[in-house]
């Protein structure tokens, strides 16, 4: 299975996906404040490496990670918060996510540099997203593209993720297996009900019909502190990401 987030504009959508599926505690006035985040991807015909610098504001909120070659902005209001992807100095995708009474994320309105306009709508159960609808908007009106409809064990870790288009054929089916090492750093704002409590140790991948398309597995490593320090993803084709974190 090819990991996602190879290519410099493959890593900023990974990050985007992450923000809604891979959230840590709140890192906001703890030891796990990141100061730089490194992505190192390895396949069999190329070899890409992004260093972030992670920035946060007055009241400990990510506002921007930054690379080279890609920038995360996060500008945040009392009701919503807005993301510019900007790719080699160049606005990509704007994102505006709106938030509930919860603090959660309740939707989102998105629009990118091709004029490719979507918006999400996130439905809870508790604190836990069960459902993530993604809207298309084009001259012929509005359409579902994707449904994703989640499934969580007695702890609150994701077990399954089942995507289905806007017929609701089913087009993919994600399991995860879990560590016992909890999850406690983030690369995203904290307004993300979070998608599991542990760090993740394999992630299985198949079509609809239940045919393999891939499996990850998930390795770490941790300092005196006990903070995360490096997480190495090794998809069974060879492919490998390796994902180093630095701390304040």
């Amino acid at each position: 299975m090819p990991i996602r987030h190879l290519p410099l504009y493959v890593i900023a959508l990974y990050l985007l996906v992450s923000c809604k599926k891979n959230n840590g505690a709140n890192s906001s006035g703890n030891a796990n404040k990141l100061k730089m985040y490194i992505e190192d991807a390895k396949t069999s015909n190329s070899h890409v490496t992004d260093s972030f610098n992670v920035t946060y504001d007055n009241d400990n909120r990510i506002t921007s990670l930054a690379s080279p070659a890609l920038k995360f902005v996060y500008t945040y209001s009392s009701k919503s918060f807005t993301l510019d992807l900007f790719e080699n100095n160049q606005l990509s995708i704007h994102e505006i996510f709106y938030i509930n009474s919860a603090s959660y994320v309740d939707s989102t309105f998105q629009f990118d540099n091709t004029n490719d306009t979507t918006t999400e709508k996130y439905i809870y159960t508790g604190s836990l997203l069960t459902r993530d609808t993604t809207y298309s908007y084009s001259s012929a009106g509005t359409s579902i593209d994707t449904r994703d409809d989640y499934t969580y064990d007695n702890n609150g870790n994701t077990i399954k993720d089942v995507q289905s288009d806007g017929q609701g054929n089913i087009n993919q089916i994600t399991t995860f297996t879990y560590t016992t090492y909890p999850l406690s750093v983030r690369t995203n704002p904290t307004y993300f009900a979070p998608g599991a409590k542990y760090l993740p140790a394999t992630q299985k991948v198949t079509d609809g019909a239940g045919s393999p398309i891939g499996t990850i597995t998930y390795s770490y490593a941790f300092d005196g502190a006990g903070r995360l320090t490096k997480e190495t993803d090794s998809a069974d084709n060879g492919d490998v990401v390796v994902k180093t974190y630095i701390y304040y």
